[in-house]
């Protein structure tokens, strides 16, 4: 909460810096507003359609019937074991 605070404290203290002080259109910043706007809503839907696809790929693959079965005997190994 105190995060959130003081983001909208410095935020607005930036705004009125730049209205007040360097003459800035407040047409000027409310485009700029948007625009940041704009951005981060993209970068989250970049996010959620990259992130199962990343997940897709890191998860561990699963091994083939083929890795599982063990390797066959041979007929020497059998009668040894025997012996």
């Amino acid at each position: 909460m105190i995060r959130l605070l003081s983001t909208v404290f410095f935020a607005s203290a930036f705004i009125w810096v730049a209205v007040s002080f360097f003459d800035v259109d407040i047409e000027v910043m409310k485009v700029l507003f948007v625009y940041s706007l704009i951005f981060v809503v993209l970068l989250m839907l970049t996010g959620l359609v990259f992130s199962p696809i990343l997940g897709f790929f890191r998860r561990p693959r699963k091994s083939s019937l083929l890795v599982k079965t063990p390797a066959k005997q041979s007929f020497w190994d059998k009668i040894s074991r025997v012996l």
